[in-house]
C-alpha cells in the first residue's frame, strides 16, 4: 500500500522507513570496542603508576647540591713555558741564573713549595717573563731518568706560595750528545 502524504489536519504520523524503533540512523552511535576499552584502561594506569614513581623519586632525593665556588678555585691549567725544548736543554750546559732566588735558602723553600727535597739541585735557571709577569726558570729532574721539567716560578718563590707561572716536561738528553 502506498503511503500518502498527510494533509492538513490529516491525524495519521508522519513514518520514516528504513528505521528501527531506536530513531533516526544517523544520530547511532557505534558499540564500544573491547580491545579499545581495554587499550584506554591500560594506558591510563601506566601514566598513574608513572606520576607515582616520579612523585616518589623526587620527594626521596636529597634535594639539590649546593655549588661552591671554592671549587671552581682549584682548576688551574699551568701554560707551558715559553721556550723550545732545545732552548731548555742548552740551560743545563751554563751556569745557572737564579736571579732573586740566588740565597740558597729561599731556592730550598721554593723547591720545597713545588713538591722538591729542599736539597734538589736546580740543573738550570735564568730569569724569564710568561705573559708579562717575571719570573725564574728552574730546571729540574723529571718524574724519570728520560725527563726534565722546566717551571717558572714568581721571583718571591717560597713553600707557602710558589707563584707558579708556567710548567712543561722535556726528554732528557743523552750524556753522550754534543751540547
Amino acid at each position: 500500500m502506498p503511503s500518502t502524504p498527510p494533509q492538513q489536519g490529516d491525524p495519521r504520523p508522519h513514518r520514516v522507513t528504513g528505521v528501527g524503533s531506536g530513531g533516526a540512523g544517523h544520530s547511532a552511535r557505534p558499540a564500544p570496542r573491547p580491545a579499545r576499552r581495554t587499550a584506554a584502561l591500560l594506558g591510563g594506569a601506566a601514566a598513574l603508576v608513572a606520576v607515582g614513581v616520579g612523585s616518589a623519586a623526587l620527594l626521596m632525593s636529597p634535594g639539590p647540591v649546593p655549588s661552591t665556588p671554592t671549587s671552581a678555585q682549584h682548576i688551574t691549567v699551568t701554560p707551558t713555558v715559553p721556550l723550545s725544548e732545545p732552548d731548555i736543554v742548552a740551560l743545563l750546559h751554563r751556569p745557572p741564573d737564579f736571579g732573586a732566588l740566588t740565597v740558597p735558602g729561599r731556592r730550598a723553600s721554593c723547591l720545597s713549595g713545588l713538591g722538591y727535597p729542599a736539597a734538589t739541585r736546580a740543573l738550570g735557571a735564568r730569569p724569564i717573563e710568561v705573559a708579562g709577569a717575571p719570573g725564574i726558570l728552574l730546571v729540574l729532574p723529571g718524574g724519570s731518568a728520560t725527563e726534565l721539567t722546566a717551571v717558572v716560578v714568581a721571583p718571591n718563590c717560597n713553600a707557602a706560595d710558589t707563584g707558579l707561572l708556567a710548567q712543561t716536561t722535556v726528554a732528557r738528553p743523552d750524556p753522550g750528545d754534543p751540547p
